[in-house]
């Protein structure tokens, strides 16, 4: 049983992994865009019950108790395709990049999100549950509202030209019920399959063993404001990247 935070009774505290959680209420929203990215349409309506999610992505010092906990593999590679640079954690040491403590954890798999989910007693969000939580029942376009606005996300236009500690773009940048870094800093993994919409949870994109790309979304610190907003998706056809993290999420009833 979660902890409630006395001064938030929209949030709590999770207890295996101590990070703090808000609920977002469950209903019927429009999900996708009749006027992005031909892979965001058609604009549809989908229902989702209400749920926790984490407030900020997973931490490099959060996925550090994960590491010392389970003895997991740490993000550490040397691949054509991927400038690691700045972000391997240190093989003798097993911890991450000095004063990259709060930033998000990167080059993580959607096997490693699983694994940490599954040692903290939660799971990844499905897409639909990460669009309602990032863009309302109001279906608005960023989690702030519907126009971009600088120094409200870490995207190109912020100019970091990498992630930045959680929370950096808070409140501006939160949602209404105070879920941070909704859009920037990172991609985020979900639980669905790649597949095109309408979105439908009973027709296998959430079906947990197949092994075809999953979902990311949220966008990152590389792409700028026509990429950067709460409708854009990307499938997850490479196993890390340097601008890829993730979030969890549990069951209301669960709390």
């Amino acid at each position: 049983m979660a902890n409630k935070d006395p001064n938030d009774l929209e949030t709590i505290i999770w207890p295996d992994d101590k990070k703090e959680m808000v609920f977002v209420a469950g209903g019927t929203f429009t999900m996708g865009s009749d006027v992005d990215a031909e892979n965001a349409k058609p604009a549809h309506t989908v229902s989702v019950a209400s749920f926790y999610i984490d407030r900020w992505h997973v931490t490099n010092a959060e996925y550090k108790k994960f590491i010392d906990a389970t003895g997991h593999p740490i993000p550490n590679y040397d691949v054509p395709w991927c400038n690691t640079h700045g972000y391997n954690w240190d093989v003798d040491t097993r911890t991450f990049p000095e004063g990259k403590a709060e930033h998000p954890v990167v080059l993580v798999t959607w096997e490693d999100a699983l694994a940490y989910a599954a040692w903290a007693q939660k799971r990844l969000p499905t897409e639909a549950e990460w669009a309602l939580a990032a863009r309302g029942l109001s279906a608005r376009r960023y989690p702030w509202g519907d126009e971009f606005l600088l120094n409200h996300c870490n995207s190109a236009e912020a100019g970091w030209g990498g992630t930045c500690p959680v929370g950096t773009f808070s409140p501006q940048g939160d949602t209404p019920e105070g879920v941070v870094d909704m859009v920037g800093n990172v991609w985020e993994w979900t639980s669905s399959l790649y597949r095109p919409y309408p979105y439908r949870p009973d027709d296998g994109r959430e079906n947990p063993a197949s092994g075809k790309w999953r979902v990311l979304r949220g966008a990152s610190w590389v792409n700028d404001a026509t990429i950067a907003h709460a409708i854009a998706r990307l499938d997850g056809d490479f196993l890390f990247y340097n601008n890829v993290g993730f979030r969890c999420a549990v069951d209301a009833g669960e709390k």
